[in-house]
């Protein structure tokens, strides 16, 4: 009876210890929370009033928002903060260390997005030169091009969040490849009647 009642006695002792630590862990997460959804807010609505989704979508339908996106990030930034500062609080040194390495991915993330969107911008303002220029084959060649500098964005943005470009760089190769061989197959089936014709007279 006696060791019972000194376990509830340690057990007792080791909450009241650990009940302040809980409380401010609990209060920094309703502090991040306030202060990331206040911070998001505002970022969305500089976004918005630098009216970059109009720019860089005009009259299309955007599949997403970047106003959304930067809102997101910055928004989880703060609450990523604050949850790694209660963790400390409550003195789990692991979670603090993860979400650490979690907030140390995000900058590079961001510089990422504003790449691809960089990218994104100019390969839309050739595309559309490229089109208006009514030479030979443009839109195909206005495609093309759009999508080269797109894997040029996307290419650059990558090292920026830990990812190796060589990845890319061998599907593109491989893609070149098939396209070359398919443009040079369909060339040579629509050329076959063409060159017998003049194989034909040549021998005559």
């Amino acid at each position: 009876m006696v060791e019972f009642t000194e376990v509830l006695i340690n057990i007792s002792d080791s909450f009241v210890k650990f009940l302040p630590n809980l409380i401010g862990a609990l209060v920094l997460l309703a502090i991040g929370w306030l202060v990331g959804s206040i911070v998001g807010r505002i970022v969305k609505e500089i976004v918005r009033r630098l009216k970059l989704d109009d720019l860089l979508f005009k009259n299309k339908k955007p599949m997403f928002k970047f106003s959304d996106i930067f809102s997101i990030i910055f928004s989880w930034a703060i609450y990523i903060l604050f949850i790694q500062a209660a963790f400390e609080v409550l003195g789990i040194p692991a979670l603090v260390e993860a979400f650490g390495a979690i907030l140390a991915f995000i900058p590079g993330l961001i510089k990422a997005i504003i790449i691809v969107i960089a990218g994104y911008a100019i390969a839309e303002y050739v595309r559309e030169k490229v089109e208006k220029s009514k030479v030979m084959y443009c839109k195909l060649v206005a495609k093309i091009m759009f999508f080269l500098i797109m894997y040029i964005a996307i290419a650059t943005a990558l090292p920026s969040i830990g990812i190796d470009a060589s990845l890319i760089n061998m599907i593109l190769i491989i893609l070149v490849a098939s396209f070359g061989l398919g443009m040079a197959i369909a060339i040579g089936l629509g050329l076959k009647d063409t060159v017998a014709k003049l194989a034909k007279k040549k021998f005559k």
